[in-house]
């Protein structure tokens, strides 16, 4: 089982001054109704992983997972994300939060995790960073598209890195480590516009998106000194698709306190540029004016050309 009192850690942490930020962009995301799939690769050195030669084990395919009576989405694990970048306080603190969202329950009473089919070392994922990912993305002209990518390496803030030790599973201290590599690139659409939040200034929605996809893919070093037999870099290659996770699926919670929560779906970002007005097109007869004079200009730089040539 993986500590709740690490997660609730993670999320009361402190953040960064906004210079941190500098290759950001001003957006704000909290999804964790989405699924990651794919395989983990394992190499003995980082050039090997970034040229992706001398494997010493793999591919390993994220294989279905169960806990008692419950499993994952085949071949699965359900994801969740956090983003926050250079926005007004109403949105929360500056960090980059990517994991497997193991603390989803049936059974409240007893605590959150338990039961959880996600909550297993075996494909589980947790990218945690508060100094200086890139951010890029924001809502598209419409409002009704949202684009997020991060990308940066390190992700263990607070000593969070972790990452499938493939194909074993096990205790949590064997995943631990670092990210030499991490790159998130998704795309979510949703069946109507944001609106205009006339506090903050920003466009915002808290509906499901009607398609999620992208892909997220990276390299990450275990350094963990419990068990040295799982040392090494470990290059992911997932593919992201939602909405749809177990936790919807089932009905699942969390808790703080009194209160219980569901998988969310919360995107914010300031009004969306403009399209950039396209250039006028010639009519067809500029067109044909146009072609001639280059291909006139062509035939009298070769003429030109001819001519200069004779004299060799």
């Amino acid at each position: 089982m993986f500590d709740r009192t690490r997660f609730r850690t993670l999320l009361g942490a402190t953040a960064l001054t906004w210079a941190a930020w500098a290759q950001a962009v001003p957006l704000s995301v909290s999804f964790d109704n989405f699924t990651y799939s794919g395989t983990v690769t394992r190499y003995a050195t980082l050039a090997d992983a970034q040229n992706q030669t001398n494997p010493t084990g793999g591919p390993y395919t994220i294989q279905t997972a169960t806990n008692g009576a419950n499993s994952t989405l085949p071949n699965a694990r359900d994801g969740q994300i956090s983003v926050t970048s250079q926005a007004p306080s109403a949105y929360g603190s500056d960090l980059t939060y990517m994991s497997t969202p193991w603390y989803f329950t049936l059974v409240p009473a007893s605590g959150n995790g338990w039961g959880n089919p996600n909550n297993t070392n075996d494909g589980f994922i947790q990218y945690y960073q508060e100094s200086s990912p890139t951010v890029t993305g924001g809502w598209q002209p419409g409002h009704t598209q949202f684009r997020l990518t991060v990308s940066g390496g390190h992700g263990d803030d607070l000593d969070a890195g972790r990452l499938w030790p493939a194909p074993d599973s096990g205790a949590a201290a064997i995943s631990r480590g670092a990210f030499a590599d991490f790159h998130l690139d998704v795309t979510a659409n949703f069946a109507s516009p944001a609106t205009l939040n006339g506090s903050t200034g920003w466009y915002e929605t808290s509906a499901m998106p009607s398609s999620f996809s992208g892909t997220l893919r990276g390299i990450f070093l275990n350094d963990q000194p419990s068990n040295p037999t799982y040392n090494g870099y470990y290059r992911f290659n997932y593919t992201v698709t939602g909405p749809g996770s177990w936790a919807a699926n089932n009905g699942a919670t969390w808790s703080s306190g009194a209160t219980s929560y569901g998988p969310s779906s919360e995107w914010a970002a300031p009004q969306a540029a403009a399209l950039a007005a396209p250039a006028p097109v010639p009519g067809p007869g500029k067109i044909a004016l146009l072609g001639l004079s280059l291909l006139l200009g062509v035939m009298a730089m070769r003429r030109s050309g001819m001519r200069l040539g004779r004299g060799f």
